[in-house]
């Protein structure tokens, strides 16, 4: 399973959308594989 399955991307695009965000990328706990339902996402 790719780490990348459980980040929640649907949320994640209606929050670029709200704040008019073109380009995101992902660190951590996201890409690394450990992201759990209750982590967090760190945006720059």
């Amino acid at each position: 399973m790719s780490p990348l399955s459980h980040v929640p991307f649907q949320a994640l695009e209606a929050f670029c959308r709200r704040h008019h965000i073109r380009r995101l990328s992902l660190f951590g706990s996201a890409v690394r594989g450990d992201f759990r339902p209750d982590s967090d996402i760190d945006v720059l």
